[in-house]
């Protein structure tokens, strides 16, 4: 008896031991927390997948994407809220389920004026941006997050919860919004000169999927009046897509389609080192390179390789040429390495 007694005391302390580790586990993991809001595995992935997004905008601010403060998520089928803290700055992220991920479609961030709130893919994308005196709902349902979601947010997400300054009697779809200032982002045709000692290129918010794509290009030839049009991108349809987490076996690969027109009389030589830094607004499987490559020029582009760094793809190009009338049109395939 005193045996069995004292290998029940052994027991005890085992299974303390493995609870206490578990819940260290736990802390450092991001599991659900009592802020939180929605099923216990959407809520783990969900702090996971926003730690990896926002890991670009942590480092660009000197901050360590490890300090990224994650709270009051908020998960209601295939649609979910958080709210994320990084050093002076603070917002929220609305992600929408697709094809197996989270896609960051819905930004609402502060800034010195207010908030700026923005909408992309998969959610309708808009070609301006609105600034108001802080997170409302009226803000999320104009930008098509479902109303289930932000029913439970006023319960569970403290910024929605907070209550803005006084409203100033604007009214957007029959809503009374405090301070409601529309921020022209662009939208339409627009064109940038190509500069023959190379440049960098802008892009239009609703043009591009929800993707980032910053493109510097190398000097080049180009005569007077040659001109870029804007980039545009598409997500892949899920028939395209790679799958995520990448089984064995699989025959879709693709993460990104864009492409790129330049106006020109005659065929314009870029230079080697043209770059393309790309963030993605679901979570690349780190495990695979990304290969990019570009059809259409006087010579196909690429494979060029990559892998992520903070969710961003980062490439290279060697010199090419772009024919008059051909646009440059990408793809972005995932493989094992």
């Amino acid at each position: 008896m005193r045996f069995l007694k004292s290998a029940n005391r052994t027991g005890a302390a085992i299974r303390a031991g493995l609870l206490l580790a578990l819940a260290l586990v736990a802390a450092t993991a991001g599991f659900a927390r009592a802020d939180d809001y929605g099923p216990r595995g959407d809520v783990r992935e969900l702090r996971f997948v926003a730690q990896r997004l926002l890991a670009r905008t942590a480092r660009a601010a000197k901050i360590d994407p490890a300090a990224i403060r994650v709270s009051d998520v908020v998960a209601v089928n295939n649609a979910a809220l958080l709210s994320w803290d990084i050093g002076a700055g603070r917002g929220l992220m609305g992600l929408v389920r697709q094809y197996g991920r989270w896609w960051d479609a819905f930004g609402d961030r502060q800034e010195v004026d207010g908030w700026i709130d923005s909408a992309s893919y998969p959610l309708t994308p808009k070609c301006a941006v609105v600034a108001h005196p802080g997170p409302v709902p009226q803000i999320l349902e104009t930008d098509g997050l479902p109303p289930d979601l932000i029913n439970a947010a006023l319960l569970h997400n403290s910024a929605l919860r907070a209550k803005p300054a006084a409203a100033s009697g604007v009214v957007i779809r029959g809503h009374r919004i405090a301070s409601v200032v529309f921020v022209d982002r662009g939208c339409g045709h627009f064109e940038s000169p190509v500069a023959s000692i190379g440049g960098a290129l802008w892009q239009i918010p609703s043009y591009i999927a929800g993707y980032d794509i910053s493109v510097s290009y190398s000097a080049n030839n180009a005569e007077g009046g040659t001109v870029f049009r804007p980039i545009y991108a598409r997500a892949p349809t899920q028939a395209e897509i790679i799958p995520y987490p990448t089984t064995l076996r699989f025959l879709a690969t693709s993460v990104l389609y864009f492409d790129l027109t330049i106006d020109s009389s005659k065929p314009v030589t870029f230079a080697p080192g043209t770059t393309i830094d790309i963030w993605f607004p679901f979570v690349l499987d780190e495990t695979l390179n990304y290969d990019l490559t570009i059809g259409f020029a006087q010579q196909p582009i690429g494979p060029v390789y990559a892998k992520p760094f903070d969710n961003v793809l980062h490439y290279k190009l060697p010199g090419f040429t772009a024919m008059p009338g051909q646009t440059l049109m990408a793809e972005i395939d995932g493989n094992w390495p």
